[in-house]
C-alpha cells in the first residue's frame, strides 16, 4: 500500500524523490505540507513491501525516509540495517523529534546506515538542507569502515501451531522444552552457562508457558521488539527469564503486536542466539500469527485432538496455509488427548488431511491438571508417565536434525530421556 504527494504541475521530473518508508502515514499530511513544490513524496508501507522490493521498485536516487518517533524506532533500525546488505544501499534519513528518546536510538540509526535526521517540526528549508547534505556526502559515508558483521541466523525454529484453543499445545511445548533442557545442560562458556533452547510463548492467554514453568518474566516480546540491536548471547543470558533447567522463556503480554509488526529481525536475532527455539502459538488465531514467523519457521507441527471441532479447525488451518504460501513439507500432525475408542484414528486423521503423522500423545488430561494444579510439570512428577514416554518421536526428530555451533554434542537427550523412562 502507498499514497503519494505528486509534483505540481509547474515542477520539473528532476525533482528528489523521498520515499517514507514505514508502517503507517502518519507523517505524511506534515512532510506533504512543508515539502510541497520541492518534492516528490511516496509512502510505501513496510508491512506489504521488503525491503529488497523496495529497493527493486525504488526510483533512481531516491531518499529513504525512516520513522523514528514514538515506539518505530527500533523497528526502523532493523529496516536500515537489513537495507544496508542489499546492494544498491539508498540514502536513508530518519524521521524523528528533539526529545531525549531521539538520542537513545541515534547511535544504533547511524550504525545500521542512517545518514541524518530532520525533525517533524523542521521548515522545508531546514529539511532540504538535510537531504542535499546527506545525498551530496553518499559516496563516502559507504566507503568508510565496514560496520561489524551481523550474526547468522542458523539456529532452527520449530512452531507449534495448536489448531484452536484448548487442545494442549502449550502444555506439549512446556513438557518439550523442560525435557530437552534436562537432558542436554547448558554448556559452559568461561564458567558462564550459555543456553541453547528458548521457549517463545506468543500463545493466548498470554504467559501461559511462563504460569506452567513457574517462572516470572521481567522482559516481554514487545520489549525484544524495540531491542533487536541488543540481542546477543549475554544479552539473552541477563534479559530473558529462565527456568532451572535451563530453558530460557520470551512471552508475550499482550497480543496487540502480534499483527502489527513482522518480527523478522528479531526472528534472525533469537535464530543467531539459540541454536533451537520452540515456539508456542497455542490459542492464537492464525488470522494473527505473524507471516514471518510461518515462513521462517524450520518445521510447523499442527498439534490437534480427535474433536469434531478440532478437525474443523484444522481444516481451517490448512486452508489459512494454503492461503499464506507455508502449505509445504514443513507441516507435520500431532494427535493429542488421544483415546482409540473416542473417534477417528490418528493415522485417519492424518490420512484425511495428507499430514505426516508425527507423534500421538495419549489422553492424560486428568493428570496434567492435577499436577499443574500444584504448579508441578510431570517430568517432576511423574517422570514415567505414559504422555512423557509419547514424546519420544518429537525428542528423536530434535536430535536427529537439531543444528548450532552452541548446541551440546555429548550423550544424546533421546538416549538420555530413554534411560530415564526405562525404555
Amino acid at each position: 500500500m502507498s499514497s503519494v504527494m505528486p509534483l505540481p504541475q509547474n515542477q520539473s521530473n528532476t525533482e528528489r524523490k523521498l520515499l517514507l518508508y514505514a508502517p503507517d502515514n502518519r507523517h505524511m499530511a506534515r512532510l506533504g505540507a512543508v515539502l510541497s513544490g520541492h518534492v516528490e513524496l511516496r509512502w510505501v508501507d513496510s508491512r506489504d513491501v521488503s525491503p529488497r522490493e523496495l529497493l527493486d521498485t525504488a526510483p533512481p536516487s531516491a531518499v529513504v525516509l525512516l520513522d523514528y518517533c514514538g515506539g518505530n524506532a527500533s523497528y526502523s533500525t532493523d529496516i536500515a540495517r537489513q537495507l544496508s546488505h542489499l546492494a544498491s544501499l539508498p540514502v536513508l534519513i530518519g524521521i524523528g523529534t528533539t526529545g531525549p528518546e531521539q538520542a537513545t536510538h541515534l547511535l544504533a540509526a547511524m550504525r545500521a546506515g542512517v545518514r541524518d535526521f530532520i525533525d517533524v517540526d523542521n521548515t522545508s528549508a531546514q529539511m532540504l538542507e538535510v537531504f542535499d547534505h546527506a545525498c551530496a556526502t553518499q559516496a563516502p559515508a559507504r566507503t568508510s569502515a565496514a560496520a561489524p558483521p551481523e550474526p547468522q541466523p542458523t539456529g532452527r525454529l520449530i512452531v507449534l501451531l495448536g489448531v484452536r484453543a484448548g487442545v494442549g499445545t502449550s502444555t506439549l511445548t512446556t513438557h518439550l522444552g523442560v525435557t530437552l533442557a534436562e537432558q542436554n545442560p547448558p554448556a559452559l562458556d568461561n564458567g558462564q552457562p550459555q543456553g541453547w533452547l528458548l521457549l517463545l510463548d506468543l500463545g493466548q492467554p498470554s504467559a501461559d508457558a511462563a504460569l506452567y514453568l513457574g517462572t516470572e518474566s521481567h522482559f516481554s516480546y514487545e520489549e525484544a521488539l524495540r531491542n533487536v540491536e541488543r540481542m546477543d548471547p549475554t544479552f539473552a543470558a541477563s534479559a530473558f527469564a529462565h527456568h532451572p533447567s535451563g530453558l530460557a522463556l520470551l512471552g508475550t503480554t499482550s497480543g496487540t503486536l502480534l499483527k502489527k509488526h513482522e518480527p523478522t529481525a528479531l526472528l534472525d536475532r533469537l535464530r543467531s542466539v539459540f541454536p533451537l527455539t520452540l515456539c508456542d502459538t497455542g490459542g492464537l488465531p492464525i488470522q494473527l500469527m505473524p507471516t514471518s514467523l510461518l515462513k521462517n519457521a524450520s518445521e510447523i507441527w499442527l498439534v490437534t485432538d480427535q474433536a469434531i471441532g478440532s478437525l474443523v479447525s484444522l481444516d481451517q488451518t490448512m486452508r489459512e496455509l494454503e492461503q499464506r504460501g507455508v502449505r509445504d513439507a514443513r507441516l507435520q500432525l500431532v494427535v493429542n488427548r488421544y483415546d482409540p475408542n473416542g473417534g477417528l484414528a490418528d493415522t485417519q486423521i492424518a490420512q484425511r488431511f495428507n499430514l505426516p503423522l508425527l507423534a500421538t500423545l495419549p489422553d492424560r488430561s486428568r493428570v496434567l491438571r492435577s499436577c499443574a494444579g500444584l504448579g508441578r510439570l510431570l517430568t517432576d512428577a511423574a517422570p514415567r508417565d505414559p504422555y512423557l514416554k509419547a514424546l519420544l518421536p518429537l525428542l528423536q526428530r530434535i536430535d536427529r536434525r537439531r543444528a548450532g555451533p552452541a548446541a551440546p554434542t555429548s550423550t544424546s537427550p533421546l538416549a538420555r530421556l530413554a534411560s530415564l523412562l526405562g525404555k
